[in-house]
């Protein structure tokens, strides 16, 4: 969202990358961890196997090297961020499909 938020405020959309622009990598990192702790909780209670922790770990690195990387006030770096999230999902599936084996 950050990556369009000069549009957004000029139609006068209300969203949650207008609403902490002063404060972009402590909400995403917030978001981030919501995420992480989510996903922990998923595989407690459905007592996956380590192999899903292993790639949770895969996970957090992938988020941690985006966080890095990402320059919230060059658009392209948003859209690059975006798109690599793309490859966190696949690698949730894979690790919820792995932890079920």
């Amino acid at each position: 969202g950050f990556q369009d938020i000069k549009d957004d405020e000029i139609i006068g959309l209300k969203s949650t990358s207008i609403k902490f622009k002063s404060t972009p990598y402590i909400f995403l990192k917030f978001s981030y961890a919501v995420f992480i702790i989510s996903l922990l909780m998923v595989g407690f209670t459905n007592n996956l196997d380590l192999i899903y922790y292993f790639c949770l770990i895969i996970v957090v690195i992938l988020f941690y090297n985006q966080v890095m990387k990402l320059n919230f006030k060059n658009s392209t770096s948003c859209l690059l961020a975006f798109k690599a999230n793309n490859a966190i999902g696949f690698v949730v599936l894979i690790s919820l499909i792995l932890g079920k084996l």
